[in-house]
């Protein structure tokens, strides 16, 4: 079983629990306002006041769905409050109207037993009741309870929509800021990279720039194809460092001593596009010196637990301005990027001394940007 779809399975159980459990809640709510024996069918048929209740309660339901797909979306969330509430207000004084107008037809055969004592002479329909009194405290009951059964369905129904809105809203503002972000970084990779090629062909000749060009065309491939999606796989991530850091050293040729290792990688975990790799650029683009031994260490390493180990170590070099990179595009951007995409997920460490080190660890099983969310 594929982790997408398992992904997708938890979104559809989500779904229909948000319509099933407020439907049990408000079931609850009716059997706590009904009388104990109104669940006997036998006595159900032949009481038309609470078969009214009944249908009351039902088309509240139906209504309540109204209100959650029509009423606040067309008009609550278009700030159209007082339609908002002329067309709630309207809708109940419908509802119960009719609920109480309906001639229930009545059984002619009273239930074995004989009809229960508050129901005899019931028989053919109830009689005309009487006016004041009880039974004038008692419709006052029924339409304050119906009322209040109500105002808590509209109230519950307009909130969580509400709720969804403005999630919805966020998850717009973040896919508008990454996609805004990775714009910002894509070209910013592929200008290093071509510079790298120019100075190969300068340097080295056509063969050595053949072999850098195939692996820069991989890398553009996988710009193209993958950095539009949310999540890759973490092997095609990796095989793409491995593209920028061969790159690499056909340019600087013996300047640059790179020690790079990968541990523990399987081929279902994933992560977000050009995450790791601002890092490791940064190491290359302020890390070597021509004119003396210039190490670089990166290690990925993959833990039990489903933590990524991102570790990236250069020597600082006397002539670069890394403290503007530290806060500069690069590194900047991918910061945003971890805070938006893995939020409580992830710590970062960055130090400078006489190297400048990147300590990365993040929870490959959190993934917030399959967590997409799609009111209605």
């Amino acid at each position: 079983m594929t982790k997408s779809y398992v992904c997708i399975m938890k979104a559809q159980l989500s779904s229909s629990l948000r319509h099933i459990v407020p439907c049990l809640a408000y079931i609850g709510l009716i059997y706590v306002f009904t009388p104990e024996n109104l669940w006997d069918w036998d006595n159900l048929v032949h009481n038309p006041h609470e078969l009214s209740n009944l249908l009351l309660y039902g088309l509240m339901l139906l209504a309540f769905y109204a209100n959650y797909y029509i009423f606040t979306p067309r008009l609550y969330l278009t700030a159209q409050y007082a339609w908002f509430g002329v067309v709630l207000l309207s809708n109940f004084v419908v509802l119960y109207w009719v609920a109480n107008h309906v001639d229930w037809p009545h059984l002619h055969d009273p239930p074995e037993g004989g009809l229960p004592p508050h129901l005899q002479g019931w028989k053919n329909g109830p009689p005309p009741p009487p006016p004041g009194g009880f039974h004038d405290v008692m419709g006052k009951f029924d339409l304050a309870k119906s009322l209040i059964l109500y105002l808590l369905g509209i109230l519950f129904t307009t909130h969580f929509r509400s709720k969804q809105y403005e999630q919805a809203l966020f998850q717009d503002k973040i896919d508008a800021e990454l996609r805004f972000l990775k714009a910002q970084i894509n070209p910013h990779f592929l200008f290093n990279s071509l510079n790298s090629i120019y100075a190969l062909t300068l340097e080295e000749g056509a063969l050595v720039a053949s072999d850098a060009v195939t692996k820069l065309s991989s890398m553009m491939r996988y710009i193209m194809a993958h950095t539009t999606q949310s999540q890759v796989d973490l092997v095609q991530e990796i095989a793409y460092i491995e593209n920028y850091i061969a790159l690499q050293k056909l340019r600087f040729d013996n300047t640059v001593q790179v020690s790079f290792s990968v541990e523990g990688v399987k081929p279902w975990q994933q992560i977000a596009p050009m995450l790791l790799i601002p890092f490791i650029e940064n190491a290359f683009k302020y890390g070597v010196n021509p004119e003396q031994a210039s190490p670089i260490q990166i290690q990925i390493v993959v833990q039990s637990d489903e933590t990524l180990r991102l570790f990236v170590q250069n020597r600082i070099q006397p002539y670069t301005p890394h403290k503007y990179e530290k806060n500069g595009l690069g590194l900047s951007n991918t910061q945003q990027r971890l805070a938006l995409l893995y939020p409580q997920k992830h710590t970062l460490s960055i130090q400078q001394t006489d190297f400048f080190t990147v300590t990365l660890q993040l929870n490959l099983s959190y993934n917030d940007t399959t967590q997409r969310y799609s009111p209605g």
